[in-house]
């Protein structure tokens, strides 16, 4: 077992087991709950992939309709025998991860036991199956009215062509009525093996114990197949759309929506928590409630409090996206699209860098403060790789003018915009 160094008085145990399942374990006598995570390196963008030199093609959507149908495998109701232990248990999918969690104050041992058990094997039933389809299909058709995700679709649209990226993570309707049984016993075989996977657990636990515990438990002990590299097939093209407006009746404001797409070489070249990093500093320094163009907005009543900028960094793949409603749609839109567009152009602000530097650090610290969070972050580590002892030195350790490179993705053919605008009422 390996023990880090995450912080002054802080350490993350760090091992990988013979089934090839990555444990991270971060005790925390100081709080009685304990959190736990399993992850696997399976999400929305997994459709289309190569395991050697077979190629495989699965429906949008599988990814989520797996981590709903593994609530139920087996025979087993996972939320309904947590909940008899005062336990909650939750899951979601991303367009890169499936992530299980639960968390516990009690019967720690046995909830941990139960979760790996209803990971060995996949055992869905037609009668479950056909049930969670009907549930899905009211969910996907709840999001498909509202107009924040239509114009959210619209947007990944115009800046991809990899149907993997535009669709959303639950999938199509016609996608999800065509996975059979036999599709999620071969996908639960090809992405739930344990060196596919991740296991964090943070709370007032001793390490060597549950190392122990797992180490003997059914899940590690299990026969596995052999494990098969997965390579996902990506189907990008160039782009030529890079503006849409239209006007729709009934909505009662104007709304902006700008991506910034992240070209593709650079996730060659560059780390994720990197590029998190050094286009979370531009971003700050750009719009920040302390930037230039953040008070030039301002006393052009160009801002309001529906103004966001945020980062999607997946796997392979990531865009900024700038979202805004407003009534002075013209002269917000003239003027944010200068702004990104000077970003490549103008000198970044070196006092603004180094304030939100020490802003990072001081957020990083409290991270600790609580035990969501700081499960949260090494959940993320772990997942992509990222190297938790040297994440802050990283921070610190970056200049302004390491950020020139990445400026450069603020340029005309990576600009995207959407604008649903007012119509009649």
């Amino acid at each position: 077992m390996h023990k880090i160094n995450a912080l002054s008085d802080e350490y993350i145990y760090l091992e990988t087991l013979s089934s090839g399942l990555k444990v991270a374990i971060h005790p925390t006598p100081n709080f009685k709950k304990t959190i736990v995570t399993l992850q696997v390196a399976f999400g929305g963008i997994d459709v289309q992939y190569k395991i050697g030199e077979k190629d495989k093609v699965i429906p949008s959507g599988f990814a989520h309709f797996l981590e709903h149908m593994l609530f139920s495998n087996d025979g087993r109701n996972i939320a309904e025998e947590f909940s008899k232990y005062g336990a909650n248990i939750n899951a979601y999918t991303s367009k890169s991860i499936t992530n299980y969690r639960f968390d516990c104050i009690d019967n720690f041992d046995y909830l941990l036991d139960y979760l790996l058990r209803s990971f060995i094997s996949s055992n869905s039933g037609e009668q479950s199956i056909v049930k969670e389809k009907k549930i899905i299909e009211h969910e996907l058709n709840m999001s498909m009215d509202s107009l924040h995700h239509k114009i959210y679709q619209k947007l990944k649209r115009m800046m991809y062509s990899d149907e993997a990226i535009t669709e959303d993570v639950g999938g199509t309707i016609k996608d999800i009525k065509s996975i059979d049984k036999s599709m999620l016993d071969e996908v639960f075989n090809t992405f739930y093996h344990p060196k596919n996977m991740s296991l964090i657990i943070s709370g007032n636990v001793d390490p060597l114990e549950i190392i122990s515990f797992l180490k003997a438990h059914p899940y590690n002990m299990h026969h596995w197949s052999e494990f098969k590299k997965i390579t996902r097939v990506k189907n990008n093209l160039p782009r030529k759309i890079h503006s849409h407006k239209k006007v729709i009746d009934n909505n009662n404001a104007n709304m902006i929506s700008i991506g910034i797409k992240i070209p593709s070489e650079l996730f060659d070249i560059y780390s994720k928590d990197y590029l998190h990093i050094s286009i979370g500093s531009i971003l700050s320094n750009i719009f920040g409630l302390a930037s230039k163009n953040f008070d030039i907005l301002k006393k052009q009543n160009l801002m309001n409090v529906s103004f966001s900028t945020n980062s999607n960094i997946e796997r392979d793949y990531g865009y900024i996206n700038i979202y805004m409603q407003t009534d002075k749609q013209e002269k917000y839109y003239n003027t944010i699209l200068k702004m990104i567009k000077d970003i490549n152009a103008l000198p970044l602000d070196d006092v603004l860098f180094e304030i939100d530097k020490k802003m990072i650090l001081g957020n990083f610290i409290t991270v600790f403060d609580s035990l969501p969070r700081i499960h949260d972050f090494i959940s993320s580590c772990i997942i992509e790789n990222i190297d938790i002892e040297n994440y802050l030195k990283k921070v610190m350790e970056l200049k302004l003018e390491d950020l020139e490179p990445i400026k450069k993705i603020f340029v005309k053919e990576n600009i995207f915009v959407v604008r649903y605008l007012k119509g009649l009422k």
